[in-house]
């Protein structure tokens, strides 16, 4: 089916239950990903699809295998206890917390147990967890790893496996975790799909040595990350020792607003954080980086989403999180990766919502810019340049 002739989720769909989720919320028209994606998911096979930011993925995947799981309802008799149908893997915390509210949501009207497993969460807690009767389970690699090895996880019922943000679950630093994970589900997992916002050059050659002996189809290549026609990027040459001086002025121009600074590190976000506070601004600011107790980062995300006001955060926060009301993204220290500066940079712009993108940029950051612009432009990417020129 031509995704050009789609309008309605209708002509993806037909459990009621799905489509009567999307009316509550108001999602009446399927985003370009989704188009190509719901059709093929439903069909089954092995995928990777990629979706510029905030394009709708997440809801790619879950709805054509909800869908699917309510027909497997409807024609097995099966009961299985503790096994789940579907395992849903993120990168971190706070992004599986993120897709497993939308899934709750959607289970509410189709009737599906849904459950999470991921960092922090407390042993007592879990007593009970692969006792019941478990339809989505969405976890983190660490935790989901651990529970195949003490055999409270089983893959003998998987019907699909997600890789969601799977560009950064399958780099090196989560190598050792998701082999295991793959060797844990061999092919129980009758259909898996990668997803991701950004693809590195060789993608096609990283899941190759993940999964050696399964062909996967790519969908959406054309619907990749990119910063869209409603985010203006500006930037601004400062000397190294002069960023903490500029950002106060920075802020006290955008002081009615919601924001996102991006730091390089723990101790960068820190000392940033002190100095905003020292500004006294009219709204809150709040600070967020991985080495933070579970509690105090779900507290910070929460009560940032609940009032707005600036966000100083490192790198944990630059893929995923879904925040309506951010108006403006500032790239403090620039990344040295194209792809997390893609990544921060999605964090505005989210379905079809404006948004501003800053970046302060000194002398020592000549061959970064170089590095992300020449990344950029081998990606097709060339309007997504940072600039040679100031811009504010």
């Amino acid at each position: 089916m031509s995704s050009k002739k789609v309008s309605g989720f209708n002509a993806l769909i037909s459990n009621q239950e799905i489509l009567k989720y999307l009316k509550s919320v108001s999602i009446f028209k399927p985003t370009p990903v989704q188009k190509k994606s719901i059709k093929p998911f439903i069909q089954g096979g092995n995928y990777s699809v990629q979706g510029r930011t905030g394009s709708g993925k997440t809801l790619a995947y879950l709805l054509p295998i909800i869908e699917k799981l309510k027909e497997f309802e409807t024609q097995s008799s099966e009961d299985l206890v503790a096994h789940p149908k579907v395992v849903i893997l993120l990168p971190t915390r706070e992004l599986a917390l993120q897709v497993f509210s939308v899934t709750k949501e959607i289970s509410h009207f189709a009737k599906l147990r849904v459950r999470k497993l991921v960092g922090g969460d407390k042993g007592k807690s879990l007593q009970g967890l692969f006792k019941s009767k478990i339809d989505i389970l969405v976890t983190t690699p660490d935790r989901c790893l651990r529970a195949f090895r003490n055999k409270e996880l089983k893959s003998s019922s998987l019907k699909y496996f997600v890789y969601d943000e799977a560009d950064q679950l399958l780099e090196p630093s989560f190598r050792k975790t998701v082999s295991a994970i793959n060797d844990s589900i061999s092919n129980h997992a009758k259909n898996i799909f990668l997803v991701s916002a950004t693809m590195p050059l060789n993608f096609d050659e990283i899941i190759s040595e993940f999964f050696p002996e399964r062909k996967f189809t790519f969908l959406g290549q054309d619907e990749q990350n990119t910063i869209g026609h409603n985010i203006k990027t500006f930037n601004h040459f400062v000397e190294e020792d002069d960023k903490f001086f500029y950002v106060k002025g920075f802020v006290k121009r955008l002081n009615n607003t919601n924001g996102l600074i991006f730091t390089g590190n723990k101790a960068r976000a820190h000392k940033l954080n002190e100095v905003l506070l020292e500004e006294k601004s009219k709204k809150p600011c709040y600070l967020l980086h991985k080495d933070l107790e579970v509690k105090e980062r779900k507290k910070i995300v929460e009560d940032f989403k609940a009032t707005g006001g600036i966000l100083v955060a490192t790198d944990i926060f630059a893929r995923g999180i879904d925040l309506n009301h951010l108006e403006w993204v500032l790239n403090f220290d620039i990344p040295s990766d194209a792809d997390y500066y893609l990544h921060r940079s999605g964090r505005v712009g989210r379905a079809g919502r404006s948004g501003n993108v800053f970046n302060f940029i000194t002398s020592r950051d000549g061959k970064r810019k170089n590095r992300i612009n020449e990344t950029l432009v081998n990606q097709g990417r060339r309007d997504l340049r940072i600039s040679t020129r100031k811009t504010f």
